[in-house]
């Protein structure tokens, strides 16, 4: 498989979806939380992996209002937020955001996604 910049799942396991970073910004916050909590982010990983436009009663949800289309939000910790735009048909799964619950309004997923 051609390498991807920014890859945040494992290679080479049998996962639906793959996970990337948006950049090297959200890239370095994804190992930021990955350092502070790995259990909690590797669970994160994991639903990214296999099922990442389920809903999660209080844990998992699509973001609302139009700015936020095709964007949802995996609560990791009280505090920490992981921000993602999943495409269905290339199943691959863009982390914009990785860290602190951000103050309203959420930060808004890239306009290429």
């Amino acid at each position: 498989m051609k390498e991807i910049p920014y890859r945040l799942s494992p290679d080479g396991e049998n996962k639906d979806w793959i996970v990337v970073a948006c950049g090297q910004r959200a890239y370095k916050d994804w190992n930021n939380l990955m350092t502070r909590i790995p259990e909690s982010l590797e669970l994160c990983l994991a639903y990214l992996c296999k099922q990442p436009m389920e809903r999660y009663r209080g844990k998992v949800f699509p973001l609302q209002g139009p700015l936020y289309k095709g964007a949802w939000e995996f609560k990791v910790t009280k505090g920490d937020r992981v921000l993602y735009v999943p495409n269905p048909g290339t199943k691959i799964v863009s982390v914009y955001y990785a860290g602190k619950h951000p103050n309203p309004p959420s930060p808004r997923p890239p306009k290429d996604l």
